[in-house]
């Protein structure tokens, strides 16, 4: 899905077949109590960003939650695809939220800056470990509270990759890209060396059904 050149309309359906296939995973559903503690700890609005954000289905949730609870937080995303915001705006514009995105290569360019909030959402598996550290370390030199939830390597979860894309999905990137992203997920106690490698404070991960992970700080 990440290939250069994709066909827009390719790209698209891999999309959508994400976002069904995220809904039952509730990712939003498992953050939003630590977003939402954090938000009514602090005074004024908490900015919080997905990076990346894809198609914006976590960055969308995220914000309908807290518009329905009344929750101060505004929030964004970015991707270094230009298609994936044009279609993560207009998914925010049809579920009538505020949310924002904008083109950033979070691998290759500085971090955004001015967040209090940041989050990654299923990316973490697309890299390798140099990377890895690469993403973290700048997530950590951007500060506040930081949340990754991604994938966990293991035989149920490929079973369940390649069931869930056959059976929500006719994309036929997202049947192989989905397979593909849990033999290149990280395991939860890979996940934390990398993190610590990566100068997080005593990072800890949280198992969450089904066959993910919730890495944090332990601060």
């Amino acid at each position: 899905m990440d290939q250069p050149g994709l066909d827009p309309a390719e790209h698209g359906r891999a999309l959508e077949a994400l976002r069904r296939i995220n809904l039952l995973s509730a990712g939003a559903r498992a953050l939003w109590p630590r977003i939402r503690a954090f938000a009514r700890s602090r005074s004024g609005p908490t900015r919080l960003l997905d990076a990346p954000c894809g198609g914006g289905d976590f960055a969308v949730r995220i914000a309908r939650k807290a518009r329905r609870e009344g929750v101060a937080l505004e929030v964004f995303g970015c991707d270094v695809s230009e298609y994936a915001v044009e279609y993560a705006t207009e998914h925010a514009r049809r579920s009538g939220v505020s949310a924002r995105f904008f083109r950033r290569d979070v691998l290759a360019e500085p971090f955004p800056e001015g967040f209090d909030v940041l989050t990654c959402s299923l990316f973490l598996h697309h890299l390798d470990e140099p990377d890895a550290v690469g993403l973290l370390g700048a997530m950590k030199r951007a500060g506040g509270l930081l949340l990754v939830d991604d994938l966990e390597r293991g035989r149920l979860g490929w079973l369940l990759a390649v069931a869930g894309t056959r059976l929500l999905s006719r994309s036929a990137v997202a049947r192989v890209d989905g397979p593909r992203s849990v033999e290149g997920a990280f395991t939860r106690g890979e996940a934390r060396a990398l993190a610590e490698a990566a100068g997080w404070e005593r990072p800890r991960t949280v198992a969450r059904f089904p066959c993910r992970f919730l890495l944090t700080e332990g601060r």
